[in-house]
């Protein structure tokens, strides 16, 4: 499960449309299940309104509904309870380094980062008025965050000859939290309530005839379990 806030000012244009834009990526990629997606403000100054009507209509032009989302304020508890804190534009950034004393888990990202933009602010359209151009940016975060998050992940076990070195490989390529322990129940834990980097794996297996084959399929073997989507190659 991977869990995301996009973050604004007032939580009632950019950071609701980002929200409802990367939502619909994700069901339409059937992948819906496993996200976690919200938005809030960094300000006071919204809290409890609705979606600003004109950003509300543009989202409706592309067949996507925020009905019921209402501005919140970011609560300090978000950076322990989300894997992705996304802003618009580098206030919001230093707004949430402040509040979180900084960024030890490196979570903080800007959304037109992930649109090979970095650096760059989201178009704000309470003073553009150009909810068109809003739109274009988002829609370019959103899906260059999901292309970052659904590409497969490639773990080589080809070149490993110890049970440890299988584990540094997983927790290196799907980014572990660093206090899990390297052995079988570990990993269940990691792939069945845990966030990690990779929706979709590809394994190279080590020789069949080495000392940690039996072992490498036993690590298969719990990706299969957990459901989690994988192929191997030798």
């Amino acid at each position: 499960m991977i869990k995301i806030l996009f973050v604004c000012h007032g939580n009632i244009c950019r950071s609701p449309m980002a929200e409802f834009v990367m939502k619909n990526i994700v069901s339409t990629a059937g992948m819906a299940d496993e996200f976690v997606i919200a938005s809030a403000a960094t300000s006071s100054e919204e809290l409890g309104n609705p979606v600003y009507p004109p950003a509300a209509r543009k989202l409706a032009e592309h067949g996507i509904c925020c009905a019921g989302k209402t501005a919140r304020r970011m609560r300090p508890e978000d950076y322990r309870n989300f894997d992705m804190l996304i802003g618009m534009d580098e206030e919001n950034l230093r707004n949430m380094r402040r509040m979180f004393g900084g960024d030890p888990d490196k979570k903080l990202h800007l959304l037109l980062e992930f649109a090979g933009r970095p650096g760059q602010a989201v178009a704000d359209p309470w003073y553009t008025r150009d909810f068109e151009a809003t739109w274009r940016d988002v829609e370019a975060g959103c899906l260059g965050l999901f292309a970052l998050l659904a590409e497969p992940v490639e773990l080589d076990f080809s070149r490993c000859t110890e049970k440890q070195e299988l584990f540094r490989e997983m927790r290196e390529k799907m980014d572990w939290q660093k206090w899990y322990g390297n052995n079988l129940d570990a990993l269940w834990d990691v792939l069945t309530g845990l966030p990690h980097k990779g929706k979709h794996f590809i394994i190279s297996l080590p020789d069949a005839e080495s000392d940690i084959a039996s072992y490498a399929d036993s690590i298969c073997d719990i990706f299969r379990e957990a459901g989690v989507s994988f192929e191997t190659v030798k």
